[in-house]
Formats: structure tokens, C-alpha cells, sequence
């Protein structure tokens, strides 16, 4: 088949996928079936550890016009009366039972105050036998900040670099608030140095790109030689961040494309773990993984999300009310939503196609039930479109099939986009009512 037939074909099979992924979303992450927890002690302490103690950390100098995250401009007193809470909201989730294999910290801008960082994460370590910690961080952090005060805390950073054209930074707003490309290579130069491993967060799909433009900017990316390069699609998600996204996004058809130029671009220097995230092949082996969103994970601070067992876990996206619901002694998780078998395995199929291979046996493992039982209608329209191939008892995903995870794991983002929207509208629960008098 050529590459026209194979590209009209593919783009017709991920404009389905849109549509069914939008409607799946609105209806499995709907949060009018959320319900309030008021007490930590309502909160099961499951047997073994979960893998992930996700901390958010909401202040950022300026607002990037894409970002759908939970962040506001900062402001130093609140943001110490902040940190006090989250170190004690984490003490109480220890002290209740909660173990944890690693900690991911997100925001917002997570080194905004960096000797409040260095005390939470000092507090982990003394309370916990965590095998890693991953803090995100803007470039421009290794210019102003003191980076190797955190030698020996943080393992993993991952750097949202997002391009190295400035005609995009200076179209999303990043070259006034980080630099130009060259600047922001020279911080992560300095990064690398210090980190033990260091990804770079770059994105595609910006309405002034091509191929080639994808290509050049990952070349850039790669002359700096960091351990790991995650490369985003723009998502456009599906409620009010569509409109700020659309306004920079190119034609979702553009996006294979994209797609195929990302992988020839890093297919001599870095290996494929996902199709969105690639690890280096020279050197020591990389340590330290990406963390996948959407594992089992337990959110502390506001605006933290938290997913394990068939419950999804929302801590208050107000502040103040957070800090008060800390101060109280009670939970930062505010509200619950059941979720439902189907969901978690689609999921499932997303993580599987992400890595390349549909494996029948782990699939009984999981599920229950066989591939074809498990996912009938999935299955066929993987089938159709050309994203499996039959391997014995198992299926291995094609460079089309590869695409089509992308894209489902973009869909997974726009869900959680579409959840944060929700949950700031989320009425204030007992506790929060009685804390704001």
C-alpha cells in the first residue's frame, strides 16, 4: 500500500478514535457522580505500597497559555503557609499506613521556593524508603536557582523545554519567561551535570511546524545528550483549554506526519520505551524511568489527583481552603469517584499498545479474559486500521499501531484536563464549608 492510501486511511481510523475517545471521556470522567469524603480515616490503606506519592506544588511566576494545571501566580507568603500544609498533610498519609515506591512532585513551577522544596523532600526520605524522587522544573531554573542544593534529593528531572524554535517559545509565551533555545540549552546543560538523570519535555503539532521543523528541533535536543526525550503531541483536550490549545495547534492530520519524524529523528541515538517517551542507548543504562501518568498514585497538595484500586481521589483545588482543611487535621482529598472495570481496562490496552505488544496471557491476568474477549469492538478497529499484527497468541503494535497509542494516550491527557476543569467547580465539601467561616 502507499503512502497516501496508508496516511488517508490511518488519518480516518485516529479521527474516529477522536470522537469515540471525547465521547468515552465525557461520559466515564464525568465528576457528577464525585462524592465528598470528609474524614483521612475513610481512606483504605491497601496491603503493598503504592507505586507513586504524587505532590503538587501550584505557584508559577507567570501563567503559560497552553497550561491546563492547577496554578496560580505566586505569592511568597501563601506559598510558605502552603508548603507547611503539604508536609503535614504528607506526615498524616504516612503516619495512617500509606507506603510508597517513588514520588513524582509537579506544579505549577515545583522550585519556586527551593529551600521549601528541600524540606519536603528531606521529610520524605526520613519518613519513607522511597527508591527515587522525579521533580519537574523549568529551564530557567538552572540559571537563577542552586541546583546542587538538590544533588542527593532529586534522582529524575524532567525539564519542560517544549521547543527549541523560538518562533513557537515566543508563540506560547516561553521566550519572554525562559530565554531564547540556545539559553535554555545552556540550563540544561548545566542540569545534566548535576542530575543523576534528566529528561527534556518537547512537544509537536504547533500550527507553524512540519516534519522537518520537528526534526530540527529534536536535533537540538539530542546535541545536549540527556537521558530521556518525552515528546507530546499538543493536546487540544475537549472543554474550555480547547480553545487556548486550538489557537496554536496544527491539523490533527499533520500530526503523523510529525509522528514519524520524531521517531526517525531519535531512532539512532535513543530507544523507544514509548511513543512518547525515549530513553538514551549510549552510556550507563538510564536509571531512573519515566513515570507514567495514570499508574496507581496517591495525590497530595491542591489540585492533586490520586488513582488506586477503582477509586479516583481529588484534593481541593482551593488553596486556602486546603490549607485549612491541613491545619484542621483532616484529608486534602476532598472528593471520591468510583470507577468503573471498563475504564481501568481500556487503560490497560493503552499501556499495552504503548509498549509495543498485546499480550494475550497477561491480558487473562489482568482482565479476566482473553484479548478478543476483553476488547471485541477494540480489538477489530486495531485490527482494521492496520495497528496489529498477529504473533502467535499475541499482537505486536505497527508503526501505525504505535501512532494509534499516541493518540489514545492523548485522549488520556485530554480526560485529565477535562477532570481538573470539572473539579475547580466542584462545591465546597462540609469541612471546607465550616473551615472558610
Amino acid at each position: 500500500m502507499n503512502t497516501f492510501l496508508t496516511s488517508s486511511k490511518l488519518n480516518i481510523a485516529t479521527n474516529s478514535l477522536d470522537w469515540v475517545m471525547n465521547q468515552t471521556i465525557r461520559h466515564s470522567l464525568n465528576l457528577q457522580d464525585a462524592v465528598a469524603l470528609d474524614e483521612l480515616q475513610q481512606l483504605i490503606v491497601p496491603d503493598k505500597p503504592i507505586e507513586t506519592l504524587y505532590i503538587h506544588i501550584p505557584f508559577c511566576h507567570t501563567l503559560c497559555r497552553y497550561c491546563s494545571f492547577h496554578k496560580i501566580k505566586f505569592n511568597e507568603p501563601v506559598a510558605r503557609e502552603y508548603f507547611t500544609a503539604l508536609r503535614q498533610e504528607i506526615r498524616q498519609v504516612l503516619a495512617k499506613g500509606f507506603r510508597f515506591n517513588r514520588v513524582y512532585i509537579g506544579g505549577g513551577t515545583t522550585t519556586i521556593l527551593e529551600d521549601e522544596l528541600i524540606k519536603t523532600i528531606e521529610l520524605i526520605k526520613s519518613l519513607t524508603s522511597v527508591r527515587e524522587v522525579t521533580c519537574e522544573s523549568d529551564p530557567i531554573y538552572f540559571k537563577d536557582g542552586n541546583p546542587h542544593l538538590l544533588k542527593g534529593l532529586v534522582d529524575r528531572m524532567s525539564i519542560g523545554i517544549q521547543s527549541f524554535d523560538d518562533k513557537i517559545l515566543k508563540a506560547v509565551g516561553r521566550f519572554e519567561k525562559f530565554g531564547s533555545s540556545l539559553q535554555q540549552a545552556e540550563y540544561v546543560s548545566r542540569a545534566i551535570e548535576i542530575i543523576p538523570t534528566v529528561n527534556i519535555d518537547m512537544m509537536y503539532g504547533f500550527k507553524i511546524q512540519t516534519p522537518e521543523a520537528v526534526a530540527i528541533d529534536l536535533a537540538q535536543a539530542i546535541r545536549l545528550h540527556p537521558d530521556q526525550i518525552t515528546t507530546y503531541p499538543l493536546t487540544l483536550g475537549i472543554g474550555k483549554n480547547r480553545k487556548k490549545a486550538g489557537c496554536l495547534a496544527g491539523e490533527p492530520n499533520a500530526l503523523w506526519p510529525q509522528f514519524l519524524a520524531v521517531k526517525e529523528a531519535l531512532a539512532e541515538h535513543y530507544v523507544m520505551e514509548f511513543p512518547w517517551t525515549f530513553s538514551r542507548n549510549f552510556g550507563q543504562p538510564v536509571e531512573h524511568k519515566y513515570v507514567l501518568d495514570g499508574e496507581d498514585c496517591f495525590g497530595v497538595g491542591s489540585g492533586a489527583f490520586g488513582r488506586f484500586g477503582e477509586q479516583f481521589r481529588i484534593s481541593s483545588f482551593d488553596i486556602p481552603n486546603y490549607i485549612h482543611r491541613i491545619k484542621a487535621g483532616h484529608s486534602g482529598t476532598c472528593y471520591t469517584k468510583p470507577l468503573k472495570t471498563k475504564a481501568l481496562s481500556q487503560h490497560y490496552l493503552m499501556m499495552m499498545m504503548g509498549l509495543g505488544l498485546l499480550n494475550n496471557q497477561q491480558c487473562k491476568a489482568y482482565t479476566g479474559k482473553s484479548l478478543w474477549h476483553a476488547f471485541p469492538l477494540e480489538m477489530s478497529f486495531l485490527i482494521s486500521a492496520g495497528a496489529l499484527n498477529k504473533q502467535g497468541d499475541n499482537y505486536i503494535t505497527t508503526v501505525e499501531g504505535q501512532f494509534i497509542a499516541l493518540k489514545m494516550f492523548s485522549g488520556f491527557l485530554s480526560g485529565m484536563d477535562f477532570l481538573r476543569e470539572q473539579a475547580r467547580e466542584l462545591p465546597l465539601s462540609a469541612i471546607e464549608t465550616l473551615a472558610s467561616i
